[in-house]
């Protein structure tokens, strides 16, 4: 039940053949397999047992499937952690999942060093590269010419495998502890619903330490697939590579389908190869999803998943037509309901919280007993998400349980105003959100980014928010900003929208 072992399985059933290109060169599945079993024997000797937690900070690069597959052959637990983190926030993840070894790319080491500083027991950063911070350890020699660890850690499927750091709104982010069996389940049903064909060409460009891009990742070696790597998402090295390597099948975030629908150099581009572009991540408006099927005429689905479920939850297989704001049906071998406020069970199209049950449910989280208590209720996953399943079994997300509006008492869904708002032309993206307020207790607000050379007015938002929502729906507050803030998973940070309203209203009261 190793994760490792799916490299193997990959390898003997396709043979060796090119699965990655990374900056023009090409590896192959036994490369990069050797690779591992390399980076493998260099971790044994530098004192990396089974249950170790070892941290993979690295940028988009080939080194870190290598990583993956080092950390589950010795039996240890890989802890991923964003390049984008800051010292602080890198500090409360090594002292919290107790790792003594972070593996990292040169230009990340400062970052690091100064977050493990005084941290008692922490030994040694693992350098892939120079590096002049003082301590940090290049391993590129050692790893190149390191003998192949031929052993195999002998797992359960339920030891743990990867601790997944969750973003989160509030506090500090709680580890989501992912099995050797959650990781294997998830990523064999999900390859059934792709029914991917052997040397397809698919491109990558979603973080490699999140737990989408590790699905990914995975994929690719259980279909055979072969994955252009890119080390970040610029819009027009999409489209080029799109055309150079004649790509069939991407999976991109929400924001990242705004950013190619509407780059200027579009029609530049060929790019008649590509097929189907699954999103993820963030909730897809039905404008964004079929926008870009039409011009970039391709098959685009919807999906769901949640670090505690592994990573999918829900999804179209090929012969699924999309429906419209749904994300699909539960995948082989996952259960959905709804549930109340007292974990009771709901009805078809009742509207309540989405359960998830299933070999994909996360272990729990990790030293927090009690917030997995409240999480994972009699076997079923609480997922803080809002939507109801239909009679066909489809799923549909109208929210997060915490972005939920309360107003005079009346829970409001931000999705539906925001879908109604981002119809505008003159809109390019749109998020909604609650701000205190003395009489509602919560009032509505809407940060806009307008379309280039576009000059649309508060009132006229208002206006076309009045033309799908009630009166009482309408946002009283608007604001515009060129670009709405993201995590690194490009989910919209709401609370920095809060935060900022509040901010503003506060430099008013002071002018005053």
């Amino acid at each position: 039940m190793n994760i490792a072992q799916l490299t193997l399985d990959g390898i003997e059933q396709f043979g060796e053949y090119e699965s990655w290109n990374f900056l023009g060169q090409w590896h192959t599945n036994v490369q990069i397999k050797d690779g591992g079993c390399r980076l493998a024997t260099v971790l044994a000797e530098r004192g990396v047992k089974p249950g170790d937690r070892v941290v993979v900070m690295m940028m988009s690069c080939m080194e870190v499937p290598q990583a993956f597959h080092a950390i589950a052959r010795l039996g240890a637990v890989a802890v991923p952690i964003m390049p984008q983190l800051i010292p602080r926030e890198i500090r409360y993840i090594v002292e919290n999942s107790g790792a003594e070894t972070v593996l990292t790319s040169p230009v990340l080491t400062p970052n690091v060093a100064a977050a493990v500083e005084g941290i008692e027991g922490f030994r040694q950063i693992l350098v892939f590269g120079e590096s002049d911070v003082a301590g940090a350890e290049d391993i590129s020699s050692a790893t190149a010419s390191a003998a192949t660890y031929e052993g195999m850690h002998d797992t359960d499927e339920d030891d743990l495998a990867v601790i997944i750091y969750t973003s989160g709104t509030t506090g500090h982010p709680k580890g989501v502890m992912l099995t050797h069996g959650n990781l294997t389940k998830n990523i064999q049903a999900t390859a059934t619903i792709l029914d991917g064909k052997p040397m397809e060409r698919s491109l990558m460009v979603l973080p490699m330490s999140h737990v989408y891009g590790m699905m990914l990742m995975n994929i690719s070696v259980v279909l055979g697939g072969q994955t252009i790597l890119l080390p970040v998402f610029d819009p027009e090295k999409v489209l080029q590579a799109i055309e150079e390597f004649e790509i069939e099948r991407c999976s991109l975030v929400p924001a990242m389908l705004v950013a190619l629908i509407h780059h200027p150099a579009r029609e530049k581009y060929d790019v008649s190869s590509l097929r189907y572009v699954t999103a993820g991540s963030a909730p897809l408006t039905e404008e964004v999803r079929c926008g870009f099927s039409q011009l970039f005429d391709c098959r685009v689905t919807d999906g769901y998943g949640q670090s505690e479920a592994t990573c999918v939850v829900s999804g179209y297989s090929l012969d699924t037509d999309p429906v419209p704001g749904s994300a699909g049906p539960p995948i082989p071998g996952v259960e959905l309901c709804v549930q109340d406020d007292d974990n009771q069970q709901l009805p078809e199209r009742a509207t309540g919280e989405i359960c998830v049950r299933g070999p994909n449910v996360m272990k729990g989280y990790w030293k927090n007993p009690e917030a997995t208590a409240a999480t994972v209720i009699d076997g079923w996953l609480h997922s803080g998400d809002i939507g109801h399943i239909d009679e066909n079994g489809f799923v549909y997300i109208t929210d997060r349980k915490k972005d939920m509006i309360i107003k005079g008492g009346e829970n409001i869904s931000p999705r539906e105003i925001e879908e109604a708002i981002v119809k505008m032309p003159e809109v390019a993206e749109v998020s909604v959100y609650g701000v205190p307020d003395e009489k509602f207790q919560e009032e509505i607000a809407a940060t806009v980014v307008r379309m280039p050379e576009t000059n649309v007015t508060e009132d006229q938002i208002r206006e076309a928010a009045a033309s799908y929502v009630t009166k009482f729906k309408i946002p009283k507050y608007v604001t515009f900003t060129d670009a709405l803030p993201r995590n690194s998973n490009g989910k919209i940070l709401k609370r920095t929208l809060r935060d900022q309203w509040q901010e503003s209203v506060e430099g008013v009261s002071a002018g005053t």
